[in-house]
Formats: C-alpha cells, structure tokens, sequence
C-alpha cells in the first residue's frame, strides 16, 4: 500500500486538561507517514498547554498564534501542513491506533484516492465509553455516501473524516466568521455532489463535557438554525429527490429533525415547505403498513398505546407515532414525580396502573437503554412490549402526516404557553381521529 503523508491537525485553546491524551493517540497510530500539527489559538492558561505541547519535541509540529477561534486554527494549519490529507482531531478526543490505516486502506480498495472518508465513532462520558454512533445502523450505505445526506441527518463528526487537501482547493476553507458550525458550513460545501467512502468501523472516540463550545456559547442556537435553512434553501430539487425520493418525504424528515435537535425557527421554515407540498398517495399506504405492523406485535389484541419512559426519548417518539396517525394513550414512567402529570397532551400513569390494563397494551420502551426496562415490564406480566430502537427502522420509512403540524406554522404565537399547547394537542388527536376513519 502507498502511504501518502498524512497531516493530523490538533487545534487547542487552554486544552492542559484533555490534550496528552489526544497527541498520544495521535502518536499511536499504526499507519507509517503521519505529521502532527497542534496549533494553540492563543491560549491564557498560564502557559500549560504551550508546556504540554513542547514537551513532545520533535514529535510533533507546533505552531502558536493570536485567539480567533477554532475556524482560525484549522486554516492556520492546511496553509503550514504537508501531507496529501487533513485529519481534524479534537484537542479533547482520541483516535483508535488503526484510524488513518483503515480509512487509507479503504481508499486504495476503492480506486478512488481522493474520495471523503468517514466512519463511526465511539462516544466517552467520564472516561468511560458510553455508546457507539454505528450511523449505518438506521441508513443505507448507499444513503451515507450520497452527497450532503449524512450532513443534514447530523451524523458527521469531523474527527471521523480523512479529506484530501483538493477538496480544500476545489470549494474553499472554514468561514472564519461562524463561531461553532465552520464545520457543518465547509462539509456542506465540500460534499456536495461527492460520492463519500464510508468505512463502517468505530476510529474515533468523542468526548463530552460539561466545557464544550456547542455546549457553552450561547449564539450556537442561532448559527445552527441560520445554518440549516440556508441549506435548505440552497439545496435543488434534484438533489433533494436523490436523497430523499420527494421533496415532501425530505420536508417530513427535516421536520423531525429539527424538532429533535430543537432548532424552532429551522422548523419553522422546513414545516411552512412541508404544508406546501402534495401528500403522495403512498403514504397513506405507509401509514396503514406501520400500523398493521404495530397491531400483529399484540397478535391483535392490544387496542392501546403506552410509551413507558416520559423523558426526552419518550416525547420524541409521542410525536413521531403521532404524525403518522398512531394514538398515543398513556405514558409511564418510574419517576413518581411524572404520575399523573400530562406530557405532551398525554397523561403519564404509574407501573401499577399500567399492569391493570397489561392485557389490552402495547408498551412501547423509549429510554436510552431499554433492556432493564424490558425486563421490569417481563416481571410485571406485561404481554406486548417492544422498544423504540426497534420501532426507528419502520418509523424512518413511513412518512408523516403533514396535517399534523398544520397549526405550527403560525407567526408571533408562543407555542410553549399552556392554552396553546393545549389547544394544540386536541388539534392533533382530532386530525388523528379523523385521518384514522379516513384511512381505515
């Protein structure tokens, strides 16, 4: 195998706490021809991370300058470094050893040298890795590969790429005016009309903490929402049609997007684009196969709905079932605080008054880890469980309702306020109610 030399770029702002581990796993790599560029974005930590990054030696390039933000770091180094790719990594991540060796050798299997690659990453909580982002998990690699898909579904993180430096000729380097998406901008930019490579092997673990920049800036929330209608904006219909088949299936997507990453005014713009499309005539066939799905898995005997889990997994997936014209009846939750509460218009009961109606339910589990849950509703006797990690693969090819949302359009109206939310949801079991009778 060729071994083009490959420039890890490490950008890093008072990074004393995380930034050893990176370089290490940097230094670890088993692929041959690797330069290492760590780049301090004029750090004020009394010296630290200058001390750590010097104490490499020889190991590793160092290059200091004025604080401008990470964007500023990034292209500080593609215009010092000499390798044919660019590998980003987080001054608070680590790459796996063999992460440069398996995305070359998958470009050399591919014919194709200059081809993006991405892969899976591993995610660290309190030095413990916690989950796994296996992205092809609910896509295709069809679908992974095709253009700016795998951007707009939020499943890139740019530690998990290796670039050739042409793509940073052919559209440009990170727009050094946005503070926390310069990423998200330039992979848009850079992968549109590509076919990407994707290597489906976990190489990269990702951290989080309490002192990330999404996590602290407070403008974040307004870059993300800019960011992606602009997106949508730009993006054609025949681009839209090869990733998503219909411009009113893309909308249906975007909407669930943006209302999972709550991005209100991104939702606000996708759902007003939504409401101005043409349902197709297939998914109302969808709808009816999702839920006759749901019907065979009580054998027919289930007549009622019950997420178990009123947290933030619980709610998404109300309005998932919901949107495509599936009654929801009940919550649960093993948090007394939540029993006889009402969570997105539906009333949240207790264990035990769910085992009163176990017969005639179909629970559904939607927590993060749902085995402990399954196990518990066993014990209880409950007949008809399923979880929501089994239920993503049949909701992501169903598409919604766009009735649903109809009201949520509306300008200068504050939907969080009690009245209106109200208001809303018996709007939306009545569309339900309606669009059940239609379809039956």
């Amino acid at each position: 195998m060729d071994t083009p030399l490959v420039s890890i770029v490490i950008p890093v702002y008072n990074g004393a706490n995380y930034m050893r581990e990176a370089i290490d796993s940097a230094l670890a790599q088993t692929y041959p021809n690797v330069e290492i560029i760590v780049v301090n974005d004029g750090s004020i930590d009394k010296g630290e991370t200058e001390r750590i990054a010097l104490s490499y030696g020889d190991r590793i390039r160092y290059l200091s300058k004025k604080n401008g933000g990470v964007a500023t770091a990034l292209n500080y180094a593609l215009e010092e470094m000499k390798g044919e790719y660019f590998s980003w990594l987080s001054h608070d991540d680590l790459y796996y050893p063999q992460k440069l060796e398996r995305q070359l050798q998958a470009l050399q299997a591919s014919g194709n040298m200059t081809a993006i690659v991405l892969s899976d990453l591993d995610v660290m909580d309190t030095n413990v890795v916690v989950s796994r982002l296996k992205i092809n998990s609910r896509f295709t690699t069809t679908q992974l590969q095709n253009s700016v898909f795998a951007i707009l579904e939020g499943l890139i993180n740019g530690c998990a790429l290796l670039i050739h430096k042409s793509h940073f000729d052919r559209v440009g380097r990170f727009d050094e005016s946005l503070i926390t998406t310069q990423d998200y901008d330039l992979w848009f930019r850079m992968f549109r009309h590509q076919r990407l490579l994707y290597v489906p092997e976990a190489l990269v673990i990702s951290r989080l903490h309490s002192a990330q920049g999404s996590r602290t800036i407070q403008q974040h929330e307004r870059e993300r929402n800019d960011l992606y209608i602009r997106f949508l904006k730009e993006l054609t219909v025949e681009e839209i049609v090869s990733m998503y088949g219909t411009e009113y299936q893309f909308y249906c997507r975007m909407n669930e997007l943006f209302r999972n990453f709550k991005l209100n005014a991104a939702y606000r713009y996708s759902n007003e684009q939504l409401q101005s499309k043409e349902v197709p005539y297939f998914v109302y066939d969808e709808i009816r196969g999702l839920s006759y799905n749901l019907n065979r898995m009580s054998e027919g005997r289930a007549d009622r709905v019950c997420i178990f889990g009123a947290g933030a997994y619980g709610t998404r997936l109300c309005e998932s079932l919901v949107s495509r014209m599936i009654q929801v009846d009940n919550f649960c939750d093993n948090n007394p605080e939540k029993w006889g509460t009402v969570v997105n218009g539906v009333p949240c009961i207790s264990p035990s008054q769910l085992v009163e109606m176990k017969e005639r339910t179909l629970v559904i589990v939607a927590v993060a880890t749902p085995e402990p849950i399954v196990q518990q509703l066993e014990t209880m006797g409950v007949s008809f469980v399923t979880t929501k990690q089994e239920l993503d693969p049949m909701l992501d090819k169903t598409a919604l309702l766009k009735w649903v949302s109809a009201l949520e359009t509306v300008e200068g109206i504050d939907y969080t306020t009690d009245n209106i939310s109200v208001l809303i949801n018996q709007y939306k079991k009545i569309v339900v109610d309606m669009g059940n009778r239609l379809l039956s």
